[in-house]
């Protein structure tokens, strides 16, 4: 069984020979299908703030591959050579203007939002125009041959970006203001998710005609707090739900997984999410929401899970025991389902300063645990 045919699998419950696993090795079983932003897009008033931040274009190969800031637009700006080293301002291809540390004071996070184009009121909605999700060059990676080579016997994924469609409002209008809107100004909401919503529509439509053999499409948006969502299942339904829907017909339309990746405790989110068509969740800190509270959706087959060690305490700060026994409930609880689990590798391990050990613990405990009989049930288990 290939590593595409087992996650497939793994997340229809139907008998995987194994509980896959992403990691950043060759033996991962997922493979990423991305897209950075148009070459394009050269910003003039602050330099540009791309997919993986500062720490990816501190990176030479990354600036050449992927995205380079062009010498006369930074010197335009007023920026030295190195500019992602100092604290500085960033801005989008949404207009969204990003507060940075610099690489050089050991800042690994993608810095942190603070102004949208929309921020101080709505006037400027109607003419606000959205990126170009049909301009080919954000997909010069996926188009390649080499691309779709590395990918072919693997499960693949196409990467929406860190921003899905609620932090993306969020982004625009500002947090708070945003929020604060979904009570006082529905109308102006509605109209902000129907504005945005076509990039994404785009987007998916475009994946999968450059990358016709991807499997899912992945989209990340935070929605809670370390103990409780951010909005309530009313509010998600009234407002999210709808946009989502959409993306999510769509993607099953064109013959692909939905993923959602979410962060913060969103336990209440969690069947509203699956009445619209969610296949998997995906938790780097699944601590937050509760193992305990996915169990019963896998045991119904509701939903599958991909989840990590937990990142904010046991992969980051535990020992290599503690990683391979939260691997080893995490199958137990979750994946004894004739599948429903997949177990994932936080990408940016250097970022979050995870000890080697416990990378290698993960790893191996889903080898030595995570096995199937031909019937789809964990051998231990039995």
């Amino acid at each position: 069984m290939n590593s595409k045919e087992r996650v497939s699998r793994a997340f229809h419950f139907d008998k995987p020979d194994k509980v896959p696993i992403s990691c950043i090795s060759l033996q991962s079983d997922f493979f990423a299908a991305i897209q950075f932003e148009p070459r394009s897009w050269q910003p003039t008033k602050y330099p540009p703030h791309v997919t993986g931040g500062d720490t990816t274009l501190a990176n030479p190969v990354i600036r050449w591959v992927a995205y380079s800031w062009k010498k006369q637009y930074r010197k335009m700006a007023g920026y030295p050579k190195r500019w992602w080293e100092i604290p500085h301002k960033s801005i989008d291809e949404w207009g969204v203007i990003w507060q940075s540390s610099g690489t050089k004071s050991n800042d690994k996070t993608l810095g942190h939002p603070i102004e949208g184009p929309l921020k101080n009121n709505w006037d400027g909605l109607d003419d606000y125009k959205i990126p170009d999700a049909n301009d080919e060059t954000r997909y010069r990676f996926i188009k390649s041959g080499i691309w779709k080579l590395l990918g072919k016997k693997k499960y693949t994924l196409g990467s929406m970006g860190v921003d899905g469609i609620f932090h993306r409002c969020c982004h625009l209008r500002g947090f708070s203001n945003f929020l604060i809107d979904l009570a006082r100004n529905p109308k102006q909401v509605y109209k902000l998710f129907d504005k945005i919503l076509p990039f994404y529509l785009i987007q998916t439509e475009r994946y999968k005609e450059f990358y016709p053999t991807l499997d899912s499409i992945i989209v990340a948006d935070d929605m809670g707090t370390q103990k409780s969502p951010f909005v309530s299942p009313r509010t998600f339904n009234k407002f999210v739900a709808p946009a989502y829907k959409q993306l999510i017909d769509l993607t099953h339309d064109l013959g692909m997984d939905f993923i959602l990746h979410s962060c913060g405790e969103i336990y209440d989110l969690i069947q509203p999410f699956i009445d619209i068509g969610v296949d998997v969740f995906e938790f780097d800190s699944p601590h937050m929401t509760g193992v305990e509270n996915f169990k019963h959706f896998a045991e119904e087959r509701k939903a599958a899970f991909w989840l990590s060690s937990n990142i904010q305490t046991t992969y980051t700060q535990g020992t290599p025991e503690e990683v391979e026994q939260e691997v080893k409930n995490y199958i137990k609880d979750v994946g004894n389902n004739k599948g429903g689990l997949a177990i994932y590798e936080y990408p940016q391990n250097f970022s979050i300063e995870t000890p080697k050990e416990n990378i290698k613990a993960q790893r191996e405990a889903v080898k030595k645990w995570g096995n199937y009989n031909n019937n789809g049930v964990v051998e231990w288990l039995i």
